[in-house]
């Protein structure tokens, strides 16, 4: 099954930069009184604080600006991939640290080790629709199991195997493989963002990866670690983490 649409790997991303910010509010009643209360929490209240940081984007530019991902509730800590650096537009709401030029010199060959948080979905036809409806792939892989037979052991085979294949078929795409035995699953979490009037609520399960991977195209790779791998963006999934493998 195919997934879902993704933009073209062959332009190059331009500058790139990544930070560890920190959430430390010098006033925390400030915070508070741009904050909707049912937004304080998981993902939505990561995507609308790290907007911040990036306040005097044009709107229009908005998309793909950056990728994040959440190393820790209290305090919050993200790691942000972005197209500038951040700037606490807030005063004295963020501490950014560690911001650097991220420019990794990619060949053919390499081998990296790598981290990766992603919702793993694909596209389910449906008949008599022009559109597909997405569907989340270990979900998909465990409505195909008997009911009599799902075992904890069968439903872990299913769920490891459905994850590694969209995982390889990313790398087709995204310029890289991996060798069987050389990536782990180390977690599969289920998520519900909150309902309000303005939204209705979301719902995802993202699974994360990590081990070693090699580098097949250097400018897709370098694009798919600018744009991201996956669904769920907006809420800190898609973001690859790499480091040289020994």
């Amino acid at each position: 099954m195919p997934d879902s649409p993704a933009p073209p790997l062959d332009a190059d991303p331009g500058p790139l930069y990544e930070s560890r910010v920190v959430l430390a509010p010098r006033n925390p009643q400030a915070l508070h009184a741009i904050l909707d209360p049912k937004a304080r929490q998981g993902g939505q209240f990561a995507h609308k604080m790290i907007w911040t940081l990036f306040a005097d984007t044009p709107e229009a530019r908005r998309p793909g600006l950056f990728l994040f991902h959440v190393e820790k509730e209290k305090p919050f800590t993200a790691i942000i991939r972005s197209r500038r650096p951040p700037v606490d537009g807030l005063g004295g709401v963020w501490r950014i640290e560690k911001v650097r030029p991220f420019d990794p010199q990619l060949v053919a060959g390499q081998r990296l080790r790598f981290r990766l948080r992603a919702v793993a979905s694909h596209w389910q036809p449906q008949p008599g629709a022009k559109r597909g409806k997405r569907e989340d792939v270990v979900v998909a892989a465990w409505r195909r199991i008997p009911a009599d037979e799902r075992t904890d052991e069968r439903l872990e085979e299913a769920a490891q195997a459905a994850c590694l294949d969209w995982l390889a078929r990313q790398g087709a795409r995204c310029g890289f493989s991996f060798a069987e035995g050389m990536v782990e699953l180390r977690e599969y979490e289920w998520s519900r963002t909150p309902t309000t009037k303005a939204r209705r609520q979301i719902s995802f399960g993202a699974v994360t990866f990590e081990g070693v991977l090699s580098v097949t195209d250097p400018a897709a790779l370098r694009r798919a670690l600018a744009d991201g791998l996956g669904n769920g963006r907006a809420f800190g999934n898609g973001l690859m983490q790499i480091a040289p493998a020994p």
